[in-house]
C-alpha cells in the first residue's frame, strides 16, 4: 500500500535528481553506519535562533552540539539591528500581529501567533538571566500605525557593556547569546556545513557534515533542530521565489538556503516563500553586500524608469521592495527595477545617508560608511550629481521633461502642504517608527546642486522555508511532524508579507527557545 509518507519521499527522490535540493539529500542509516561523533541534540547554525535553541536544550539537561558553515558565529542577528519586540500588552500585540496577515491575505497559524505573543513576555527575564547586568532600551515603535494594537508594539535592544569598545546592536544581542553559550560549555564546530540529514525510516537522526576535507555522520540521538538562515544569497532561490530581478541583500553572505535544501529533503512543507523583509537599497563596490540609504533630510522622491513617483516614499523600510516588484505586462518590463532617489542639496547638509538603524554585513562587517558630503560616492559613480535637473535626468537616462515635470509637482504640492499624489505626510504625527525620527518628513527638492541614487530591491532577510508547528517541530507535506526534526529563526518563519520590524529577532530567541526545550524533551533512540 503506498502510504502518504511514501509517496512523498519518491517525490522528494524524483525531484532530487533536476534540483539543487540534490546537494543535500537525506541518507538513509544501516546497523553498519559509522559514527564519527555523538551528541543528544544538533543545532545546524549559530545564530540567534541557534544559540537560543541551545542555551534551552542545554538547560532542559541535553548535550548539544552547534555546528556552524561560516569562520564566524552570529548569523543575521549579529549583523542586524539587534532588535527585538517585547509588547507592553500581550492581548493588544495579538490584535496587531493578526491584523498585518489580514490586510496583506498571507497565510496565519494562530497557535503560532499565540505562541510568540506569549514568548514575548518571557524575553525580558529570559535575556536579563544570561548575562551580569543586562540592560535594554526602548529605540522603536510599531511600523503600521494604523492597526489596532499599534501602541503597544515596542523594539528594544541590549545596552553595549559599560567601558567596552563600542559595538552594533546586533553584536550586542548576539554577544549576549554566544556569552550564554560559553558559560555552558557547549560545543561548537565553526567552518563545518551540514551537507545532508541522516534518517532512520521517518526519523532524524543525525547529519553529515564537512570538517576540513572529510565529511563526517554525527548522531543526534534525540534531535536535529535548522536554524540555518533564509535564502539571499542564493540565486537559484531568488530567481524562484522573488518577483523582479537583480535582487540583492545586506545581511550575513552564509545565508545560502542550506537550511531549505535540508528541509526539503525530509519532505517539508514550505511556506511563506515569497515573504520577505526588503527595502530598497543600493549596490556600493567593494563590498559583499548592498548597503541602505536613508536621508537624513526630508527632501526626496523616488522616481521610476519614466521619471514619475510610483508611491509614498514614507512607507515602513520593511515593505519596500513589495512597491518595486510591479511588473508592466504592456511594456514586458518593471519600470521601478532599478528606481532612482532624488534629493538635493539641502538634504546632503542634513548628514550622511547611512541608515541611523546601523544594520547590515556591509557595515557592521565590512566598515562601509557614506561620506558625509557624497564626494567619494560621486567619484564611484554610486551617485551622480548635477547642478540641474534636466542634466540629472540625463545622467540616469530619464525621459526628456519627465523629472522636471514630477519634481515640479511635488514642490508644489509641498508649497501647497498636501501630497496630493500618494499622500505622504509632511510632518509626523505622534511617534514615529523609531525613536530618532525626526518631525519633519516631507519638504521641497529646490536647492542645486541635484543628486540621484540608482535603488534595487534589497532584502533584509527571508521568511519563507520549512513550516513549524507550536513544538518547533518541522512539518511534512501533509501537515505532520516530521520525528526530531525541529526549525527556529527565519527558516520557515511565521511572518508573511506584512512584517513589524523586531519581529524576526523575537521570533529566533522565542522559537529558538521552545525548539530547544522540545528536542531535549525527546527520548533517545539508541
Amino acid at each position: 500500500m503506498l502510504t502518504k509518507r511514501m509517496f512523498l519521499k519518491g517525490t522528494v527522490a524524483a525531484l532530487a535528481s533536476v534540483g539543487s535540493i540534490a546537494s543535500a539529500q537525506a541518507k538513509s542509516v544501516s546497523p553498519d553506519t559509522k559514527w564519527d561523533k555523538e551528541t543528544d541534540v544538533i543545532v545546524v547554525g549559530f545564530g540567534g535562533a541557534g544559540a537560543s535553541a541551545a542555551i534551552s536544550a542545554h538547560d532542559a539537561g541535553s548535550q548539544v552540539l552547534i555546528l556552524e558553515k561560516m569562520p564566524a558565529a552570529g548569523g543575521n542577528t549579529a549583523v542586524s539591528a539587534g532588535g527585538f519586540m517585547i509588547p507592553d500588552d500581550l492581548n493588544e500585540a495579538y490584535k496587531y500581529l493578526k491584523a498585518s496577515y489580514a490586510f496583506s491575505h498571507a497565510e496565519m497559524d494562530e497557535e503560532l501567533l499565540k505562541a510568540f505573543v506569549n514568548g514575548t513576555g518571557e524575553l525580558r527575564n529570559w535575556l536579563t538571566s544570561l548575562g551580569d547586568n543586562v540592560g535594554m532600551f526602548v529605540y522603536g515603535y510599531a511600523g503600521f500605525k494604523n492597526l489596532e494594537g499599534a501602541d503597544t508594539i515596542k523594539r528594544y535592544r541590549i545596552r553595549g557593556v559599560k567601558g567596552a569598545p563600542r559595538k552594533g546592536s546586533g553584536d550586542c544581542l548576539f554577544d549576549l547569546l554566544k556569552g550564554a553559550v560559553e558559560k555552558r560549555n557547549i560545543p561548537v564546530m565553526l567552518n563545518t556545513p551540514v551537507v545532508s540529514i541522516l534518517r532512520n525510516g521517518d526519523e532524524v537522526v543525525g547529519v553529515v557534515a564537512k570538517s576540513g576535507d572529510k565529511n563526517i555522520n554525527i548522531k543526534a540521538k534525540k534531535a536535529v533542530i535548522l536554524a540555518a538562515g533564509g535564502y539571499e544569497f542564493d540565486p537559484e532561490s531568488l530567481q524562484n521565489f522573488t518577483m523582479g530581478y537583480g535582487v540583492g541583500a545586506i545581511g550575513n553572505p552564509g545565508n545560502t538556503g542550506d537550511g531549505l535544501r535540508l528541509a526539503q529533503s525530509m519532505g517539508a512543507k514550505l511556506w511563506h516563500m515569497n515573504a520577505y523583509s526588503a527595502f530598497l537599497g543600493v549596490r556600493y563596490p567593494g563590498y559583499k553586500t548592498s548597503v541602505s540609504i536613508s536621508p537624513k533630510g526630508p527632501g526626496y522622491i523616488w522616481v521610476d524608469q519614466d521619471g514619475k513617483r510610483f508611491s509614498s516614499e514614507k512607507i515602513d523600510g520593511h515593505c519596500q521592495m513589495y512597491v518595486a516588484a510591479h511588473l508592466d505586462a504592456i511594456r514586458h518590463m518593471y519600470p521601478r527595477i532599478p528606481c532612482y532617489m532624488i534629493f538635493d542639496q539641502k538634504t546632503v547638509d542634513k548628514g550622511p545617508m547611512g541608515s541611523s538603524l546601523g544594520s547590515g554585513y556591509a557595515i557592521n562587517r565590512e566598515g562601509h560608511r557614506w561620506s558625509k558630503d557624497l564626494s567619494k560616492e560621486v567619484e564611484l559613480g554610486v551617485v551622480k550629481k548635477a547642478d540641474n535637473l534636466t542634466d540629472l535626468a540625463k545622467q540616469i537616462g530619464l525621459p526628456e521633461g519627465a523629472l522636471e515635470q514630477t519634481v515640479s509637482k511635488w514642490n508644489a504640492d509641498m508649497d501647497a502642504g498636501k501630497d496630493t499624489e500618494f499622500g505622504r505626510p509632511l510632518r509626523a504625527k505622534g511617534k514615529g517608527s523609531y525613536a530618532f525620527d525626526g518631525p519633519e518628513i516631507s519638504a521641497p527638492i529646490k536647492t542645486g546642486p541635484f543628486y540621484a541614487v540608482e535603488l534595487y530591491p534589497t532584502l533584509v532577510n527571508t521568511q519563507g522555508g520549512p513550516r513549524k508547528n507550536v513544538k518547533g517541530q518541522v512539518l511534512d507535506a501533509f501537515g505532520q511532524p516530521i520525528s526530531r526534526f525541529y526549525v527556529a529563526g527565519e527558516l520557515g518563519s511565521m511572518w508573511g508579507p506584512i512584517y513589524q520590524g523586531a519581529c524576526n529577532n523575537a521570533e529566533a530567541l522565542v522559537f529558538g527557545r521552545i525548539a530547544g526545550a522540545n528536542a531535549a524533551a525527546e527520548k533517545p533512540w539508541g
